[in-house]
């Protein structure tokens, strides 16, 4: 094949890639709009959201993720209402957590495709949206998509300092490690990674930018201090127990496996670990070969699999706190590299197969999730309906802990909402605790609860979790919203 024609027919899959692209964004945009969903952390933001900025950096310094998501989110809403135009929350903070993958888009649209060409702009595009568990992610309001966005920037920063190094790009490389470091803590886990692999670089082949590590570095640091109080209180507060399920085997392997999609069936996920294993010991021989861009792929792919070996490790030694969506930044990051790493082969024999095979796994992948977020949004039909159905002046709600009470307290305008906290919990509860008693126990009854025997009284804890009720006190379950599980209280004095 002629290289003019080879070059072309890659510039022309590229230009397909990023078209199927918006067609699945479209896809996304649609069902945000159409079949809106609530993931279980996602009551949490919705709360959160309903509260003043102040109360939200209070509330979020005691819970165990740093601020910035939350502030992000809080900006559209807080300009809606400054500028009286209505509009639906849930809506609006998914399409808050859809703004990454478009500014990321626009990136491989400009950047990424002037520096790599259109095969990696489109190809990254395109994976980033149809790959793992990313079509989900986008449309879930939390942290990841941002966080996400905050790591792929910092490595586009890192591949300037590889390729043409400035202490510009030092600054900015620091700067939005900081900033994916304030979004979620397993961000700051392939940042590190990434200034050790780049200190590593340093030395081994540019010992002139000795300096300007040592300025981004310490700039890094310097900017993340005033938050260490705060992370020190956080680790501290789930140092006894967390709900994160211990290391196996089987996760372990899906960690890896959870690249190209997010399933529990064993097997596929071994079968897919293997198949990335292969491409990882192909890019070691790549970068044996001193290749063009080998340094990139390289360092990318270390990042990825360091952020693996160091949540496995810590959640072995310590405290279990790792799971397969605390890995999707670096997985970002990943398939950039990977984008790259395909363009530099034969397009017969490999660029055209490898993408035929990706875009047929991602509609596999994609309507595999499109279902998932079907069935979600079914489950907060029910959800509301229920809410709702238990939402009036007749009714009492005792929620049980800060988080929970967070979660359901402005679906239950109408009623009276308690929160029930143990005394563990009083100081980062404390402004939003209603009553206390001194004995430490999960949940503390009022001492005046008989005066509301002509009201119906309900009490909301997490599932698994044991609640000690006075003896003149019965429970009656009556539904469930996602881990939380809603009683009836009688008083039987």
């Amino acid at each position: 094949m002629n290289i003019n024609n080879g070059d072309k027919l890659k510039d022309n899959m590229g230009k397909a890639l990023f078209i199927l692209s918006l067609f699945v964004l479209g896809l996304l945009i649609f069902l945000i709009i159409q079949k809106p969903f609530l993931h279980i952390d996602e009551w949490f933001t919705q709360g959160v959201l309903n509260i003043s900025f102040k109360e939200m950096v209070h509330l979020t310094a005691k819970d165990v993720h740093p601020p910035l998501y939350y502030a992000i989110a809080l900006m559209p809403v807080y300009l809606f209402k400054w500028l009286h135009i209505p509009f639906d929350m849930i809506t609006l903070m998914k399409m808050v957590s859809v703004v990454p993958y478009v500014i990321i888009f626009v990136i491989s649209l400009t950047k990424i495709r002037k520096d790599y060409g259109w095969l990696v702009g489109g190809l990254f595009a395109f994976t980033l949206l149809t790959m793992a568990d990313f079509f989900t992610m986008f449309s879930i309001a939390r942290m990841y998509p941002w966080g996400l966005l905050f790591l792929v920037v910092s490595f586009l920063y890192a591949c300037e300092i590889l390729r043409n190094p400035s202490l510009k790009s030092w600054i900015l490389l620091a700067f939005f490690s900081v900033c994916g470091a304030y979004t979620h803590y397993f961000v700051a886990i392939p940042s590190i990674l990434l200034y050790m692999l780049l200190l590593v670089h340093v030395l081994l082949k540019n010992k002139t930018q000795i300096k300007n590590w040592l300025i981004s570095t310490v700039f890094g640091i310097l900017c993340f201090v005033p938050w260490v109080p705060y992370l020190l209180k956080q680790i501290n507060s789930v140092s006894g127990s967390y709900w994160i399920d211990e290391i196996t085997f089987e996760t372990f392997v899906q960690f890896f496996a959870s690249i190209f999609t997010d399933t529990a069936e064993f097997y596929v996920n071994l079968a897919l670990a293997i198949v990335f294993l292969a491409i990882f010991i192909s890019i070691l021989i790549y970068y044996r070969k001193s290749k063009e861009d080998a340094d990139i792929v390289l360092i990318g792919s270390l990042m990825f699999i360091g952020t693996i070996l160091v949540g496995v490790t810590v959640s072995i030694v310590f405290n279990p706190i790792f799971i397969v969506r605390y890995v999707i930044p670096a997985t970002a990051v990943l398939w950039l590299c990977l984008s790259i790493y395909i363009s530099k082969f034969d397009l017969k024999r490999v660029i055209i197969p490898v993408v035929i095979i990706l875009v047929l796994f991602s509609v596999a992948n994609i309507a595999d999730q499109v279902n998932e977020i079907s069935d979600n949004h079914e489950k907060l039909v029910k959800n509301q309906e229920f809410l709702q159905s238990i939402n009036s002046n007749n009714s009492v709600v005792i929620i049980d802990g800060m988080v929970k009470y967070v979660h359901f307290y402005n679906q239950l305008n109408d009623s009276i909402v308690y929160g029930g906290f143990s005394v563990g919990e009083r100081e980062k509860a404390k402004d939003f605790t209603l009553f206390y008693d001194d004995k430490d126990t999960r949940f503390l009854m009022p001492d005046d609860f008989n005066k509301y025997e002509n009201k119906t009284v309900y009490l909301a804890y997490r599932q698994g979790s044991d609640i000690d009720l006075p003896k003149d006190v019965s429970k009656e379950k009556v539904g469930k919203v996602e881990n939380t599980k809603f009683y009836i209280l009688k008083y039987k004095g």
